[in-house]
């Protein structure tokens, strides 16, 4: 799949990012589609991760987007390896 990005919001104070993906097969199914990173801090020092994906289909035809869940699942999965390794 391809499509573009852009970070519409940054908010350093919730530790929140905002990205916005578009053009390409995403249009071709979504008329929104936007992954939200934020940063919760926990104790010791410690933070977890917590993706929000918003979207709208552009039809009842089009499935809900799991493929792309499943992606962002794989890499935090990977950048928690290399975090700890780190």
């Amino acid at each position: 799949h391809t499509c573009q990005e852009s970070i519409e919001a940054i908010d350093e104070e919730n530790k929140t990012i905002n990205y916005k993906l578009f053009d390409g097969d995403i249009d071709n199914q979504f008329k929104v589609f936007k992954l939200i990173f934020q940063a919760i801090d926990k104790e010791n020092d410690s933070a977890i991760i917590k993706w929000t994906i918003e979207y709208e289909r552009i039809g009842e035809e089009v499935d809900p987007p799991y493929g792309y869940i499943e992606y962002v699942h794989k890499c935090t999965k990977d950048i928690d390896v290399h975090l700890l390794k780190a």
